[in-house]
């Protein structure tokens, strides 16, 4: 069975006619990869491809929309970034380690995706590791990315998932709250600057979701 936000989010942009560009990060030696979800985006007829990175890689990832735009024949008309991160512990224990690597967690889009570029064109989706460079700086020069290449031609939507967390603060997630908080700071940031030249930057904000993570 497919799970997690983002693997749902490919699936219906596929419904809709999108082609789909899965980002997924490197499969372990000797391991296939998981192609679950790329299977079932060409079940529905559009066009799929995978490309690999790993996205607490940050030199890797300034590379990564240049690819997927390539993959996908040089247009992608929307970028969703729908996944996440986290580790808990109380803020009084709760470590610089935590904080700036975290290598041990799963996300939201199950075990290889999380993010989404669409349109009636194109999709790109990709996974996480690290919780501040995967929630907010990876998301963050994949936007800059995608604006250098929309705005010059005044077309294209990006759409961020935030979380509720955004705004509660929550319990025993520093950096995953610090990271989101910020993420819907620098959306808004991308719709005012953006919106005159009609791109439109957008932030989802999810309740709690029965996900893997």
């Amino acid at each position: 069975m497919i799970s997690g936000i983002g693997a749902a989010c490919a699936i219906a942009l596929a419904e809709a006619g999108a082609n789909i560009c899965l980002v997924q990060r490197n499969p372990v030696e000797g391991a296939s990869p998981n192609l679950e979800t790329y299977n079932a985006i060409l079940a529905l007829g559009v066009q799929a491809k995978v490309v690999y990175c790993d996205l607490g890689d940050i030199p890797a990832v300034r590379s990564l929309f240049q690819t997927a735009l390539d993959a996908m024949g040089g247009r992608i008309h929307i970028l969703v970034n729908c996944a996440g991160i986290q580790r808990r512990s109380p803020c009084v224990d709760f470590s610089e380690k935590d904080w700036d690597d975290v290598r041990l967690l799963v996300h939201f889009l199950g075990p290889q995706l999380a993010v989404v570029f669409t349109h009636s064109g194109y999709c790109f989706v990709r996974c996480f590791f690290q919780v501040i460079d995967v929630n907010l700086k990876s998301v963050w020069l994949l936007c800059q990315a995608a604006g250098r290449h929309m705005t010059p031609v005044r077309e294209g939507k990006i759409i961020n998932f935030c979380s509720l967390m955004s705004y509660q603060g929550g319990l025993t997630i520093p950096a995953y709250t610090a990271a989101k908080g910020a993420l819907g700071q620098l959306t808004k940031s991308l719709s005012n600057e953006w919106s005159q030249h009609n791109v439109q930057v957008n932030g989802i904000v999810p309740g709690y979701i029965a996900t893997e993570m």
